[in-house]
């Protein structure tokens, strides 16, 4: 016997209070978190968003100090953990580095023995409460893994988490960036961005394996797995690698219509929603602020150039009506990315070190 099997996309999955990306009052589209408009929410910090996605609200002052507290708390790694990262092989993909850092880090979590997982039977709302407390615990550990992975795999020794900075400037301080508050703004402003956004691949394997019930930690390692994929968020990697290809805007014009007359992507165009395929998404509007003026400040101006070149081409007659995409997140965050001295191949894992909260988001709302 023989079946037809098709994919889901465009297929409705689960209903969902987490994310929404609809369309604002001029009928542009617009990410919405929990009813906040994304345009409000990059004025303030990424803790304070994620807090929103996990918890429903806004923490007042109180519950972000709490939270803020909670995160520095989790920031450092066993020693155990530390050792192990310096046993992978310098070529080692930065995502598995990530993914498997992550699953064995776990087995060191407070709850990793917790029985409450393995009763089918147990409270919703208790197994929901573990899957938030646990996530936010190793959640805080990602940037570190991320910046002890770096230093480690270019034979430097790894710079301890500084409790006195945010999220993202201890980040950037982690990985040895000397970094100003512009710098720690705007890669604060691109994790908030990165949170969650409706029912896509990672999020969708999230909610699946979590459906399993398996232990807390399982579903977001499997979702990172989606993640690394070039046509999810390894999409970034490919994106910025495309600028190093380009090198100059003069080039755009040729590297575009090559590509499409190949039938290969170009990257940081196009998404599955059908809105953002020909409308600018508020993502792309506010990251590409951002970029311009980093670019401007670290005397990048190329890079804007290019970028620019890329948008008016690929919305240009020279391109077929049908394959005519405007820019996606990854474009002006490749240019962030690379004006603030990030190695491209971490891109990827820092897209995970701000989607993990909305991975946990989704599976405790589930």
């Amino acid at each position: 016997m023989e079946t037809i099997n098709t994919g889901l996309n465009g297929v409705p999955v689960c209903e969902s209070g987490i994310s929404v990306a609809t369309a604002d009052a001029d009928g542009k589209p617009i990410l919405v978190y929990r009813g906040y408009s994304i345009y409000d929410l990059v004025k303030g910090l990424f803790e304070e968003t994620a807090y929103l996605l996990l918890n429903g609200e806004l923490p007042n002052s109180e519950q972000l100090k709490s939270f803020d507290k909670t995160l520095k708390e989790n920031r450092h790694l066993d020693k155990r953990v530390v050792e192990h990262l310096k046993t992978y092989p310098i070529n080692v993909n930065r995502m598995d580095f990530l993914f498997t850092a992550l699953s064995f880090a776990r087995m060191y979590d407070e709850d990793y023995n917790n029985p409450l997982w393995q009763n089918s039977k147990a409270d919703a709302m208790a197994f929901s409460r573990l899957i938030k407390t646990t996530g936010v615990r190793i959640g805080a550990k990602i940037p570190t893994i991320i910046a002890y992975g770096h230093r480690i795999l270019n034979g430097k020794e790894p710079i301890p988490p500084d409790n006195n900075l945010s999220c993202a400037a201890n980040f950037l301080h982690m990985m040895g960036i000397d970094a100003d508050g512009t710098a720690s703004k705007a890669l604060d402003t691109t994790l908030t961005l990165y949170l969650d956004h409706t029912m896509n691949n990672s999020t969708f394997i999230s909610r699946v394996a979590a459906s399993a019930r398996p232990d807390p930690y399982g579903p977001f390692i499997a979702a990172g797995v989606g993640l690394k994929g070039v046509l999810h968020g390894g999409a970034n990697e490919m994106a910025s690698h495309m600028f190093d290809g380009i090198k100059s805007a003069a080039k755009v014009e040729h590297y575009v219509l090559e590509r499409m007359e190949r039938g290969d992507v170009v990257f940081g165009f196009g998404h599955r929603l059908s809105a953002y395929k020909t409308g600018v998404e508020s993502r792309v509007i506010i990251s590409e602020g951002i970029a311009r003026e980093l670019a401007a400040a670290k005397k990048a101006a190329e890079l804007m150039n290019i970028y620019d070149k890329l948008k008016q081409t690929m919305m240009s007659e020279k391109v077929e009506e049908r394959k005519r995409r405007t820019p996606n997140l990854d474009l002006p965050v490749a240019v962030i990315y690379k004006v603030l001295g990030i190695p491209v191949e971490w891109n990827t894992p820092i897209f995970q070190a701000s989607r993990h909260f909305g991975w946990v988001a989704h599976m405790a709302e589930q």
